[in-house]
C-alpha cells in the first residue's frame, strides 16, 4: 500500500488516512471493519457514483443530490479527523 505523505513528512494521521484498508476491507466484504478505517469511504463512493449517473442522465435536481452528498462525505471526514487527533 502507499504510504501517507502527510504522516511520513509531519508524523500526525491526514483526513484520508485509512482510505486504501478501507476500501480493502470492504472488497472483501467486511463491512464493519471497513467503517472502522475510515467511515467516510461508503459516503465518498456513493457520491462518485451519484456524480457519474449525474454527468449521463443529466436530472433536473441531480446536481443538488451531489451537492448534498459531497457535503455529507466532507462532513464525515472531517468528524472523523478530529474524533482520531482529540480521542487517539
Amino acid at each position: 500500500m502507499f504510504t501517507c505523505f502527510f504522516k511520513s513528512h509531519f508524523g500526525i494521521d491526514c483526513p484520508g488516512c485509512g482510505m486504501q484498508r478501507s476500501l480493502i476491507a470492504l472488497l472483501n466484504g467486511d463491512f464493519m471493519q471497513s467503517v472502522n478505517y475510515n467511515p467516510a469511504l461508503i459516503p465518498l463512493l456513493i457520491t462518485v457514483f451519484l456524480l457519474l449517473f449525474q454527468l449521463f442522465a443529466k436530472k433536473i435536481y441531480g446536481g443538488k443530490l451531489v451537492m448534498w452528498a459531497f457535503i455529507v462525505t466532507c462532513f464525515i471526514l472531517v468528524v472523523n479527523y478530529f474524533f482520531k487527533i482529540f480521542f487517539s
